[in-house]
């Protein structure tokens, strides 16, 4: 039976992960906030609002990769969830639009800064092999449960007025207060070069160079993310050119990736018991299934597999990668290392725009599928990449 402290570890995860997707706050009001608090403003103004946030995280990440260690974790916690909270609020009393920028640039840049936190917690506190699959597990059913929950509830308010999203990033202060009240602070690390015990019986440095699988796997993550997030960006468009259904059908669709998502966190612990260091493959199958899913399905069935598979292989082949940074990355290392692996994602979300508006214009059509069809292949030849890769590699060896 797992004793009390380890069980506190898990609270303290699940805390961290909740407030990852506290972004999708300000997705459904945007419409609201652009038809009444910014009618005056083009709607490229207002999505700013959103992708600005989108933008910083990366160096909230790379910062918070590079520093975390040096300051403790539940400093990093309060500067992380504590300026999501105060200039996630700022906007709903001063809504000029310099003021709004900036504090969501805030908003992002400290959420980068619980993308290293969420990872490197879960390595630090549970060199156990099971138990640390199981704390992935739960973090990333929190970090799902934390997007529908910011959704649908965002969603609500922004009917009332279209500001009230913004009162709503005050909820960061609930995990935040969960995290002190549970978090014990993980030792700090030894200044010299020994090692530590991995989950497979090999020993990885304390310090030393960040391994080049590691910077690989965050390269690949990031060309699938670019290639396949016309997906999620398209939805609505793909269901208006093709008579699918209207706004809310697209809505219902887009959420089944998060509904995804969740099934990766419920599923992951048994998965990786079973299929160990295949899970990768395993969630990069699922990505090429589903990508083409949506790709060459012609009616909402195929977009409903499609959207639930790969929201499923996101839950995934993150989580399983991030678990194998305990077996070869080196412990100093590991902060940096996850922080480059979400930062890759948010990079290409970013290009994704200029990846659609490449098709259109190379193609001279207007077609919203057909940015999703030329990035099926990409996906496709990059989980092949990545798969050949995963599977030659050596394993990590004792010392």
């Amino acid at each position: 039976m797992e004793s009390s402290s380890v069980k506190k570890n898990y609270i303290a995860v699940i805390a961290v992960y909740f407030v990852a997707n506290i972004i999708f706050m300000v997705g459904p009001a945007l419409n609201a906030l652009s038809t009444t608090v910014y009618a005056n403003e083009s709607y490229t103004s207002v999505l700013l609002i959103s992708t600005i946030s989108s933008l910083c995280m990366i160096p909230g990440s790379l910062i918070a990769g590079s520093i975390l260690g040096k300051i403790s974790f539940r400093t990093m916690a309060l500067v992380s969830m504590g300026g999501i909270a105060v200039f996630g609020v700022i906007p709903y009393f001063s809504q000029a639009l310099p003021i709004v920028y900036l504090c969501r640039g805030v908003v992002g840049f400290c959420i980068g800064i619980g993308f290293p936190l969420q990872s490197t917690l879960v390595l630090r506190l549970f060199p156990d092999v099971k138990q640390r699959t199981r704390a992935l597990g739960f973090g990333t059913i929190s970090l799902s449960v934390g997007a529908i929950a910011f959704m649908v509830i965002a969603g609500s308010l922004a009917d009332k007025n279209a500001a009230y999203p913004f009162l709503f990033h005050a909820i960061a202060l609930v995990p935040l207060a969960v995290l002190m009240l549970t978090l014990k602070e993980p030792a700090p690390l030894q200044e010299t070069s020994g090692s530590g015990q991995t989950s497979g019986g090999s020993r990885v440095p304390t310090d030393g160079n960040m391994p080049g699988y590691a910077l690989f796997t965050a390269f690949m993550f990031a060309v699938i993310f670019f290639a396949f997030y016309p997906v999620l960006l398209n939805m609505s468009s793909v269901c208006a050119y093709e008579n699918l259904g209207g706004a809310v059908v697209a809505g219902i669709l887009s959420s089944l990736f998060t509904i995804g998502n969740l099934i990766g966190g419920l599923t992951f612990e048994v998965l990786s018991k079973s299929l160990r260091k295949h899970v990768t493959l395993f969630g990069l199958a699922l990505w090429v299934g589903g990508t083409a899913c949506v790709a060459f399905g012609k009616s909402i069935a195929f977009i409903v597999i499609g959207a639930l598979l790969t929201g499923w292989a996101v839950q995934t082949v993150w989580p399983a990668t991030v678990n194998s940074y305990a077996d070869y990355v080196p412990v100093k290392k590991q902060s940096m290392a996850s922080a480059v692996f979400a930062s890759g994602m948010n990079i290409g979300c970013f290009c994704t725009t200029y990846f659609i508006s490449g098709i259109a214009g190379m193609t001279g059509s207007d077609n919203p599928r057909l940015p999703i069809v030329y990035g099926f292949y990409i996906v496709l030849v990059s989980a092949v990449i990545w798969a050949v890769t995963n599977t030659l590699r050596k394993a990590p060896s004792a010392s």
